[in-house]
């Protein structure tokens, strides 16, 4: 349970250290928030935007592509589908079970007296 306590304070005292995945955009705003994708340059963005936009079309058409067509779906969902693991908040997600840990402690207490 002192492990826990331990690391309540530092949450406390130091969020930026578990709230990692968005950041404020401007220091006087608190309500327009920034995340960060992580490319290798700028034709992966370019690449990364066009297969988003290739994916959307393609779902707009109800993928109505001929089968010998030299369009290669699968590259634009698994684009789409590494952008969307990129927005995954796994930090976060350490702090969402320290946090429900130390609900069930609690509640266990609670029910023990």
């Amino acid at each position: 349970m002192e492990k826990d306590k331990i690391k309540l304070n530092e949450l406390i005292e130091n969020p930026e250290h578990y709230f990692v995945l968005i950041k404020p955009t401007f220091e006087t705003r608190n309500d327009i928030h920034n995340i960060e994708i992580s490319v290798e340059g700028y034709r992966d963005l370019f690449c990364m935007i066009t297969d988003l936009l290739k994916t959307a079309k393609f779902a707009l058409d109800g993928i109505e592509v001929s089968t010998g067509s030299t369009i290669n779906i699968e590259r634009y969902v698994g684009s789409l589908l590494r952008i969307i693991e990129m927005l995954i908040p796994l930090e976060e997600a350490e702090l969402l079970d320290m946090l429900y840990l130390k609900h069930l402690n609690e509640k266990n207490q609670s029910d023990s007296n």
